[in-house]
C-alpha cells in the first residue's frame, strides 16, 4: 500500500506541477529547465540518418509505424504512454553498430494508425507480435519502458508462443507489473476508460494534460530525475502535445488495472529489470517487485535517475542491453 501510495503522489505531481509552478513564476522555472545543456547526450536525441522507416499493417485494420538501424541481433524497443518510438534516438546511435535495432510508435502514438480495436495494451500487444512476425525477428532482446513494459507483460499473456518462437530476452524498463492503484480505485478507472473510448467514438475532444506552454513543460519535468537536458525534457514534452486528443486520456486509463504477475511468473527468459532512483512515477519499490516475480531477473537501479532512463542515462543502459546480448547463446540473424 506504502507504494501505491507514492505512485498516486508521483502520478498527481505530474498533473500539480503545472499548478504549482504558474504560482511560482513559471517563466522563470521554464527558462531554468530549458538552459540545462549536456554536450554528451544533446546530439543523441536525433535519430541517426541512416534509419529507415516501416509501416506495417496490424491485425485489424491499422499501421504500425517502425524505425530500423543496423544489423544483427535484434533489440526491440517499446515507449511508455505519450512518447514516441523517436525517443529511443539515443540507442540507436549506441546500440545499431553491433545490432539490429528497432522501435516502433505504439498505436495512438507518433505516425502508427489505430485500427479497428482502439487503444490499449492488449491490441499492442497483437501489433507487437505481428511486427515480430512480419520483419521475421528472431533471438530478440525485447525492451519496454513503463508502458511498454506493459505491454510485453500482455505480449507474454496472449502471445506466448510468439515469445518462445522469436524472443530471448526481456528489458523492463521503469514499469510496473500489477496494479498501479489501490483496488478500490480501479472500478473508477475502467469508468473513465468507458466514458473516454466512448467520447472518443462520437468524435468529442477530451482533456490533454500537457500543451506547447511553459506549465507544461515543468509538468513533464516531473518525470526526470537530477539535472536532466532541457533538450531531453522539451522532447518529451513535444511528443505528449502530439498524441491525438481522441486516445490521450483512454491511454492513460488504459493503464491504471493492468496486473502482469501471472506472466512473469512462468516466463523462462533472462529479463533485466531497470529503474532510475528517483523515478517517482514507477518507482524502485516496483522494479523490485517485478525482479521477485522472474525467475531469472537481475535488477539495476541507477542512482539519481528518473523515469526517463533511455533520455537521462542512454550510454548506461546500451551497455546494460549489450552485456545481456553477449550473454545470450549465438543466434543466426539475417543481415539487415
Amino acid at each position: 500500500m506504502r507504494t501505491r501510495t507514492k505512485v498516486l503522489l508521483g502520478l498527481g505531481a505530474v498533473a500539480g506541477a503545472a499548478v504549482a509552478a504558474g504560482r511560482a513564476g513559471n517563466k522563470t522555472v521554464a527558462t531554468r529547465i530549458r538552459g540545462v545543456t549536456d554536450p554528451d547526450l544533446d546530439p543523441l536525441y536525433e535519430l541517426p540518418g541512416d534509419v529507415i522507416h516501416h509501416e506495417l499493417p496490424t491485425p485489424d485494420g491499422g499501421t504500425a509505424h517502425v524505425l530500423e538501424a543496423g544489423s544483427g541481433r535484434p533489440v526491440v524497443l517499446v515507449h511508455g504512454v505519450t512518447l514516441q518510438a523517436e525517443v529511443w534516438a539515443p540507442l540507436f546511435h549506441l546500440l545499431s553498430d553491433r545490432f539490429r535495432v528497432v522501435a516502433i510508435d505504439v498505436r495512438g502514438h507518433g505516425r502508427s494508425a489505430v485500427g479497428r480495436a482502439g487503444v490499449g495494451r492488449v491490441a499492442a500487444a497483437a501489433d507487437l507480435a505481428s511486427v515480430l512476425e512480419q520483419l521475421d525477428l528472431r533471438g530478440v532482446v525485447l525492451a519496454g519502458h513503463s508502458m511498454g513494459g506493459m505491454i510485453i507483460g500482455e505480449l507474454c499473456a496472449h502471445h506466448p508462443e510468439v515469445v518462445a518462437e522469436r524472443v530471448a530476452a526481456l528489458v523492463l524498463m521503469n514499469t510496473a507489473i500489477s496494479r498501479i492503484v489501490p483496488p478500490r480505485v480501479v472500478p473508477a478507472a475502467r469508468l473513465v476508460r468507458r466514458r473516454a473510448d466512448e467520447r472518443a467514438s462520437a468524435g468529442r475532444r477530451m482533456p490533454r494534460f500537457v500543451g506547447a506552454n511553459d506549465r507544461s513543460l515543468i509538468a513533464t519535468r516531473v518525470a526526470f530525475g537530477a539535472r536532466p537536458s532541457g533538450a531531453a525534457v522539451e522532447q518529451a514534452r513535444r511528443m505528449g502535445e502530439e498524441v491525438d486528443l481522441r486516445y490521450y486520456l483512454p491511454l492513460w486509463a488504459d493503464l491504471l488495472d493492468y496486473d502482469g504477475e501471472a506472466a512473469l511468473e512462468v516466463l523462462d527468459l533472462p529479463v533485466l529489470v531497470l529503474v532510475g532512483s528517483r523515478d517517482v512515477l514507477t518507482p524502485p519499490a516496483m522494479a523490485r517487485r517485478i525482479a521477485a516475480h522472474l525467475a531469472h531477473g537481475d535488477l539495476h537501479v541507477l542512482p539519481g535517475a528518473g523515469h526517463q532512463l533511455m533520455q537521462e542515462r542512454p550510454h548506461e543502459v546500451a551497455f546494460l542491453i549489450a552485456d545481456l546480448a553477449d550473454r545470450l547463446e549465438p543466434v543466426a540473424v539475417p543481415v539487415a
